[in-house]
């Protein structure tokens, strides 16, 4: 740079934008570019295998004059050695990419959106919500390759030690999923999730088997339910949503989510999407005549359109939450999980004989056997038809009501 005039950051700070792009030289090739649109972009001028080419070194201010002459000496010395100082750039903006891609949390963040598809709402929400919660407050910035076995063992041991002992062990399971999907994208070479699998120290608790009703005590819940007015201790939807489980069979977090649009009112028919149901199969419902006039109760209130959720409500989902029908029950004092409805619908109608098979169909149980399992793709439909309005009249307390099957046939629609 001898014999040639230098930039002073005084010099840099005063340039104003003009109506044509001009330039600040600061000698050997290096320049600031000031553009009409007030943009200063330093560049750096060099000749690479008799051609004349500019790499841009960055924005003032943000990169100083200093630091611009200290990247601009660098890449000079790339071009002494013959080497492109733009190829260099790009070479090392794609190992920044690559290492950014090979952390825990981008590798998690990856596995959360591969599987979302093929995931339920709530499956996909509860994953996502442990591996936020236990795993990236340690694990999200560290590359993969640089979590050791022993230091995944703190990490979980810390949750696992304060008595979330299942969510703790569900982690270190996603744990090792993220991990398994880090080695398949080419992120990792090992596993330590894995190898955790059979530690001693996460003892699996003691398994609780979900709680259902006593049969003596549905029709008295029942009339809970159906109470109005300053009587009923419930929200509107929490009451409907309980009636409907008890009275198909379906799981909560189907019948929380389900959608107007789902419900054929003229055929009585409930259609569950593929992606509401833990089978990944489209399920149909028989609507017995008590689950419609829960619906019709629900749907002046909640519905503002086809895609409008039934049990609408201000939760994050938009829909009523997952423990919402729980302490709905044991404020009615009913100690009891909405799960053991299930329970119960299998216990009351294989007691009264029905059979086994089209009971199963409608509670979508996977039979493992191949055999059966082609079998019982019967779908059972007007078997369940009268099972299913049998027992919602069992459910108010006419306990002979076995053959006593209430046409929907001329109901208003």
């Amino acid at each position: 740079m001898a014999g040639e005039k230098l930039l002073t950051d005084a010099q840099c700070k005063a340039a104003k934008p003009k109506e044509k792009i001009y330039y600040l030289n600061d000698g050997s090739g290096l320049r600031l570019r000031v553009s009409p649109n007030g943009s200063r972009v330093w560049l750096l001028r060099y000749h690479l295998g008799g051609k004349e080419q500019t790499v841009s070194l960055g924005s003032y201010p943000t990169i100083s004059l200093t630091i611009a002459r200290a990247k601009a000496n660098a890449a000079r010395q790339l071009v002494a050695a013959n080497k492109d100082p733009v190829i260099a750039k790009r070479v090392k903006r794609t190992k920044q990419a690559s290492a950014d891609a090979r952390t825990f949390g981008t590798t998690a963040r990856d596995y959360l959106a591969h599987n979302k598809a093929d995931w339920s709402e709530s499956h996909y929400t509860r994953n996502e919500s442990i591996i936020r919660r236990y795993l990236f407050p340690d694990l999200a910035r560290l590359p993969l390759d640089q979590i050791t076995e022993e230091f995944l063992f703190t990490v979980i041991k810390k949750f696992y030690d304060k008595g979330t002992k299942e969510s703790a062990r569900r982690a270190r399971a996603l744990a090792q999923q993220v991990f398994r999907f880090g080695k398949d994208t080419h992120r990792c070479t090992r596993n330590p999730a894995k190898d955790l699998s059979d530690n001693s120290y996460f003892k699996r608790p003691a398994t609780k088997h979900f709680e259902a009703i006593n049969q003596d005590l549905v029709p008295e819940l029942v009339g809970k339910l159906n109470k109005e007015g300053v009587e009923q201790k419930l929200s509107i939807q929490t009451v409907c949503g309980l009636l409907l489980v008890l009275y198909t069979g379906l799981r909560s977090s189907s019948v929380r989510s389900a959608k107007w649009s789902e419900f054929d009112f003229n055929n009585a028919v409930w259609t569950v999407p593929m992606s509401n149901m833990k089978s990944r199969r489209v399920h149909q419902v028989p609507l017995p005549r008590q689950a419609i006039d829960a619906l019709r109760r629900l749907e002046v209130l909640t519905y503002e359109g086809p895609d409008s959720f039934v049990f609408a409500s201000k939760a994050k989902l938009g829909y009523l939450s997952e423990n919402t029908l729980r302490k709905g029950l044991h404020r009615l004092g009913y100690k009891v999980t909405v799960h053991g409805f299930r329970s119960l619908i299998t216990d009351v109608l294989n007691e009264n004989g029905f059979n086994s098979d089209a009971v199963e169909r409608q509670l979508d149980h996977s039979d493992k056997n191949q055999t059966r399992r082609a079998y019982l793709r019967s779908q059972f439909w007007d078997e369940r038809v009268r099972i299913m309005q049998w027992f919602a009249d069992w459910c108010e307390g006419d306990f002979g009501c076995k053959h006593n099957v209430v046409s929907l046939a001329g109901r208003r629609q």
